[in-house]
């Protein structure tokens, strides 16, 4: 009887033994799957979104500042169902800032603010926040920096040009759309600026292709972030819901996208989901730490393991088949 129970005990033992050695081989893979897929180098931060506010910048003049804090307040809510970070620029809509948005991982922008139109260039330019120095920026050449002359303003605006976006930002764009809230965006014979932006990494330029006023421009792309966002649709069908506008003195105008059809089905990821594989992987660790030592357990007692313990081992699985499906295990 002796025997047969010292027998049956070294079986157990050997296969608690086997159990262990297979969980953590498994737990490995799985662990170095993780990393490499969701912490590669150009994963190593999750995109965000920014609202470039030049319109309500206290630096413009009266006649050329259009304040409107119910669409920054909506708009904010919106990207923040897609995204875990959303910036906001106004009077530090600068030339440096401009320099440097490429490299600060954007998945979205909007760009709310004045343009110029280059009638020998065939572009727009973009304007910023800083009003003219003759004593700054002089590193920059003529075709990279100009000025903007917006309607009933006195003043003169720094603004940067295609050449700029081209030669002077720093970094390239990850997929970034860039929502253009300004007249003019795609005017038939100036996408130049719309076409640099996205050589430059951008994946998609959406913008009017004619004349808009700045309430005409809030309550319509207001409704563009609801159809991208909270509806999902894709820009096509997005930017085809979206309202056009007749003006007397200016005629239509008509928001469009660029490159046309290439982005027609890009929907606008949910960038909070790439929380899951921190989630998932902090989880899958504390099951297989518990699973671990039940097992350890197991074998110092000399016992089978128990339902529960081979519970976890099935829990281990379960959060993986979510993980790589991509649901939201902690939603």
């Amino acid at each position: 009887m002796k025997a047969k129970n010292k027998q049956g005990e070294s079986k157990n033992s050997s296969r608690n033994k086997r159990l262990i050695c297979v969980t953590i081989a498994i737990m490995a893979i799985l662990m170095l799957a993780s990393f490499f897929l969701y912490h590669s180098p150009n994963q190593s931060s999750q995109p965000k979104a920014a609202i470039i506010d030049q319109l309500s910048s206290s630096q413009l003049n009266q006649t050329s500042r259009f304040p409107n804090q119910t669409f920054v307040r909506t708009a904010k809510e919106l990207l923040y169902e897609r995204f875990p970070e959303v910036d906001y620029y106004s009077d530090n809509a600068t030339v440096d800032q401009y320099k440097s948005l490429p490299s600060l991982g954007y998945g979205l922008i909007i760009w709310r603010v004045h343009s110029a139109l280059d009638l020998t260039g065939e572009f727009i330019a973009v304007c910023s926040s800083e009003r003219y120095d003759s004593g700054k920026y002089n590193q920059y050449s003529a075709d990279q920096l100009t000025l903007c002359n917006i309607t009933g303003d006195p003043n003169f605006y720094f603004a940067v040009t295609p050449k700029f976006v081209e030669e002077c930002m720093s970094g390239k764009f990850q997929d970034t759309v860039i929502i253009f809230m300004s007249c003019n965006g795609l005017k038939q014979g100036y996408t130049k600026t719309a076409e640099t932006f996205v050589k430059k990494g951008a994946k998609a330029w959406i913008s009017w292709n004619g004349w808009i006023g700045p309430s005409d421009n809030d309550h319509a792309i207001t409704l563009l972030l609801d159809y991208l966002i909270d509806k999902n649709n894709t820009i096509s069908e997005a930017v085809h819901k979206t309202p056009s506008f007749f003006s007397t003195l200016y005629g239509p105008s008509v928001l469009d996208y660029y490159p046309r059809p290439e982005v027609a089905k890009y929907r606008i990821p949910n960038y909070k989901e790439v929380n899951i594989a921190d989630n998932v992987g902090s989880a899958v660790i504390a099951v297989f730490l518990r699973t671990k030592s039940k097992l350890k357990r197991a074998s110092q007692s000399r016992i089978s393991p128990n339902h529960n313990t081979i519970k976890s081992i099935l829990q281990i699985f379960s959060y993986w088949r979510h993980f790589s499906k991509g649901s939201n295990l902690f939603s």
